[in-house]
């Protein structure tokens, strides 16, 4: 298959894209469905819309300060990286990034929320920490994290067993980044 890249202003490489996952039912922990980096992204933000309220309380960072969530959902976002050189065994390697809120007001306010159906919002993700729990209200540059081409992300549920949460990922390629001609 053969791969370019263009100019670092080429629309391909200015232009916000997403990616939703096929909605999750109720229950806790579930995972969406993994999505495959095709060639090198920013991975700039979680963006979800609650379809059921959920029964549980949590205080949990909304992507701008901590909040209490009252019938809401909470998320992270996984990344799974293999470290490896090309053609050598793989070495993975998981960066989590959050838990996060999905709360009402995703980030603009601080305090107690109640969420319900119909609650929708975006969490941006940053980009300075590769492992661990990157994002737990730590400051950190903003501009979302690299995904390197084959790189898996996915997005983890809560231990909500009710709630029913429906989440996208907003990214943008990297410039110069080889895209499939």
């Amino acid at each position: 298959m053969a791969t370019k890249n263009m100019s670092y202003d080429h629309p391909a490489y200015i232009s916000r894209l997403a990616h939703a996952f096929p909605a999750l039912a109720a229950g806790a922990s579930g995972n969406t469905s993994k999505f495959v980096a095709f060639t090198q992204l920013q991975i700039l933000a979680a963006v979800f819309s609650i379809t059921t309220a959920g029964t549980s309380t949590s205080t949990l960072y909304n992507g701008t300060a901590t909040v209490t969530n009252i019938n809401g959902d909470s998320f992270s976002v996984l990344r799974v990286t293999n470290n490896a050189a090309q053609g050598v065994a793989p070495s993975l390697s998981t960066a989590t990034y959050g838990p996060f809120a999905a709360s009402q007001y995703n980030g603009t306010l601080t305090g107690t929320q109640t969420n319900a159906a119909g609650v929708y919002g975006s969490v941006a993700l940053f980009g300075t920490a590769t492992t661990g729990q990157a994002q737990a209200g730590a400051p950190t540059s903003t501009g979302g994290f690299t995904a390197k081409q084959g790189d898996q992300i996915y997005i983890v549920r809560g231990t909500d067993a009710t709630a029913v949460t429906a989440f996208a990922l907003e990214y943008q390629v990297t410039p110069l980044a080889d895209v499939t001609q």
